[in-house]
């Protein structure tokens, strides 16, 4: 195969209950065989131990659910983004299904090099311990937060990671917010990654 005809796309998947506890590796093989099952061209790494080209994005801590997932695939035939999420959707469970899915070249720069920021939301119980002062935050890398009341007295905190703390275990977050503030591992509920942002178009 000529190593120029390859045809690279960037996708985003869902991973919400209950695949929100698949390792990176288990995540791996999941579209692994999922393209396998779809019959699509996928290109593989040339050597004694050929793998399928894929490359995903900064792994999601497990049991954190996740509404933006990303992975970037190569083919070795061209076809329409449409087709390939119509395609893969019809092999997947709807907790994974890809949402999104972009043509892009081949030198366009990785998932992990294209993102900026990282958006999580932690979902708090308001059980009459949260004060309005959310506390100091020393850390820089913290570029916003939003509050606000949802049903069933949960308060939902909103917080966006500048490229230092891309990796970061969002649990640790807790850290940086004062005790008083009721904003703690004790009244949270749920973790999400809602968001990426990003430092180029996906387009292509």
């Amino acid at each position: 195969m000529n190593l120029l005809d390859r045809y690279r796309y960037r996708c985003r998947h869902l991973k919400l209950v209950p695949f929100h506890l698949l390792s990176q590796l288990d995540l791996n093989r999941f579209w692994d065989r999922a393209l396998r099952r779809a019959e699509l061209p996928i290109a593989f790494s040339q050597g004694f131990n050929p793998r399928p080209l894929l490359s995903f994005g900064p792994a999601t801590v497990t049991g954190v659910i996740s509404w933006t997932e990303c992975l970037d695939m190569t083919f070795y035939e061209s076809i329409e983004p449409e087709q390939i999420k119509n395609l893969l959707n019809s092999q997947v469970p709807e907790a994974m299904r890809i949402v999104e899915i972009n043509s892009i070249p081949l030198d366009f720069p990785s998932i992990m090099k294209s993102i900026n920021s990282v958006q999580y939301v932690f979902i708090f119980k308001d059980d009459g311990k949260m004060s309005n002062h959310h506390g100091f935050f020393s850390i820089e890398d913290i570029e916003e937060l939003e509050r606000k009341k949802l049903e069933n007295q949960k308060c939902m905190v909103s917080f966006l990671f500048k490229k230092k703390n891309i990796l970061m275990n969002p649990y640790k977050s807790l850290e940086f917010i004062s005790k008083e503030s009721g904003f703690n591992r004790e009244n949270l509920l749920e973790v999400i990654k809602q968001n990426y942002h990003w430092s180029y178009s996906v387009e292509g």
